[in-house]
Parts: structure tokens; sequence; C-alpha cells
């Protein structure tokens, strides 16, 4: 097939994506030996560059600072419900209805 009729108007490419383009075309016409070897100092130049920050740019120090209590208010006590499981949730007037219901049906048998 024909490769310049997938190539979109030169106008609509940004100049970024051309130039990107440019250089990847120059990379692959270059030998597989010298190319690997350029990538490999490239990858090993930025992770140097990586390493040095840790040292050129040490963490910052935190100062503790002192923690203080909250202000003591008035206890106020959680309503009690005698009777009830804590795990049982509120319920509207007609399940309690219902559950009065099946508890007659219980004790008749």
């Amino acid at each position: 097939m024909n490769n310049k009729n997938n190539i979109p108007n030169p106008k609509d490419i940004s100049r970024f994506t051309r130039w990107v383009n440019e250089l990847d075309d120059k990379d692959k016409t270059l030998d597989p030996l010298k190319r690997k070897s350029k990538w490999i100092l490239i990858t090993a130049f930025l992770f140097a560059l990586f390493a040095i920050s840790f040292i050129w740019f040490p963490t910052g120090k935190v100062k503790p600072q002192k923690v203080e209590a909250p202000q003591a208010g008035p206890v106020i006590e959680a309503p009690t419900n005698a009777g009830h499981s804590a795990f049982e949730l509120p319920v509207d007037s007609f399940e309690n209805q219902l559950k009065s219901y099946i508890n007659e049906e219980n004790f008749d048998k």
C-alpha cells in the first residue's frame, strides 16, 4: 500500500510532533549497536541524575509539634433502650406492629 495516503497534511500536525518524528527517523537509520549504546547511555544518565537528586535535594525535616488534648465538655450519655439489642436498627411503626404480630403467633403455638 501507499503510505503517502495515510500521512495527514503537514499543516495538520503540530511542530513538536513533526520534530519527534524526524528524530525517530534519524534514530532508526543508526546502526543497531550504536542505537542500543546510545539509549543505554541516556538511560544511565537519567538514572544517575535521579540518584543524585536524593543527595542534592535532601528531604525536608519534620518538626514535631505538641498535640493538645481537646477541652473537656459536658458528657452526653447515649439513651438506653430497654429490651432492645445494641445491634438492632431502629424501625418504623409498621415494622414494630409486624414484629408484635409475629411474636403473638409464636406464643399461640
